[in-house]
């Protein structure tokens, strides 16, 4: 593992992308994101993506300089062009959108069509939440991605179809959910194949339909599995209807096209916003309070690791897998970065 500084890294990751041809201030606030992904205990979706964003951008897949435009607008809806820019700003930019338009008109509606990776969506839900409003968003894939089986299927049909969800207490307290809809994120994948780690048993099926707990089998032609059987498959399902049916619809009538998809809703909805805040904030209370089972120290409520682990890891330093780190070096040598450059940005 390389231990490299939290700021060291942010800042050697912004120098990357601006060297890529990236604007600086959309640089840094990448870096911010995605070292925020690891400080929050996720780093599928942290520093692990520099080196894929960066062969995006040298594949033409990613255009760096772009940032979303406004596509068509309506009081209560919005949807936005990302433009193959870092998906991340196009994500950032809808959440803010339709935060503004329900406080005026209660709830709003929206989504985004040509972008790329958007990150972490749990950032959404907790920039929703700091905005003052509750937020849903998930991305879909069309029902002809071989990479995820639903159940009783016997070959894929769907992405890991993430869906994130969040809703503000009391106080800066929140109730933020993030997960795919398959079993496991596919950078999750990429975190343990980088370590040199298995994957549990029952995540995974190899290119011969046979269980598997070698994440390499899952680039080999292999398949995952939607979550919680027949309750995961239709909720990733659901995701695919948003993003496909209302939003891909919308970017081409005859054929698959998919997008973002989300809704927020102001919280003073019904006029009565003080109180619907208490009210959450009473059932996260509620929920915390119950008596933890055997092996727990406490109930926690979606969120709170991701709270906790930052509050813990704030200082640093961040553990890179090796292979990780090297795939980092390569895509800053790729854009001229010294190598002396990056490996100063080791933890002493």
């Amino acid at each position: 593992m390389a231990q490299v500084a939290v700021d060291g890294i942010r800042d050697v990751s912004s120098r990357v992308f601006a060297a890529a041809g990236m604007p600086h201030d959309m640089a840094k606030q990448l870096a911010v994101w995605l070292v925020t992904s690891n400080l929050s205990g996720h780093p599928s979706h942290g520093i692990q993506r520099v080196p894929e964003y960066i062969r995006q951008i040298h594949a033409g897949n990613m255009v760096p300089e772009a940032r979303p435009r406004v596509v068509s607008e309506t009081e209560t809806t919005v949807f936005l062009d990302g433009s193959r820019g870092p998906g991340h700003f196009a994500a950032a930019d809808l959440t803010r959108r339709l935060a503004a338009k329900c406080q005026s008109s209660q709830i709003a509606m929206g989504g985004v069509m040509n972008h790329t990776h958007i990150g972490r969506l749990g950032e959404w839900a907790e920039l929703a939440t700091d905005l003052g409003v509750l937020l849903y968003l998930s991305q879909g894939s069309p029902a002809t991605v071989p990479m995820t089986a639903t159940f009783g299927a016997a070959e894929g049909r769907l992405g890991t179809n993430p869906i994130a969800f969040g809703a503000p207490g009391l106080d800066g307290d929140r109730f933020v959910s993030d997960f795919a809809t398959s079993v496991a994120a596919e950078g999750k994948f990429r975190v343990a194949r980088d370590s040199g780690k298995s994957v549990p048993e029952g995540w995974l099926r190899d290119a011969d339909g046979r269980s598997s707990t070698d994440p390499n089998d899952l680039y080999n032609g292999g398949t995952l599995l939607t979550f919680g059987e027949h309750k995961g498959s239709a909720i990733a399902l659901m995701t695919t209807l948003f993003s496909v049916g209302i939003i891909g619809s919308a970017i081409d009538q005859s054929g698959d096209a998919s997008g973002v998809f989300g809704f927020a809703i102001d919280p003073n909805a019904f006029g009565h916003g003080d109180a619907a805040r208490a009210s959450i904030q009473r059932q996260l209370d509620s929920v915390r309070a119950a008596a933890p089972a055997e092996g727990f120290d406490s109930v926690q409520i979606p969120g709170d690791f991701e709270r906790q682990s930052r509050e813990a890891m704030a200082d640093g330093p961040l553990e890179i897998p090796d292979a990780t780190w090297e795939l980092f070096l390569e895509a800053a040598a790729s854009v001229d970065i010294p190598r002396s450059d990056v490996e100063a940005v080791r933890a002493s």
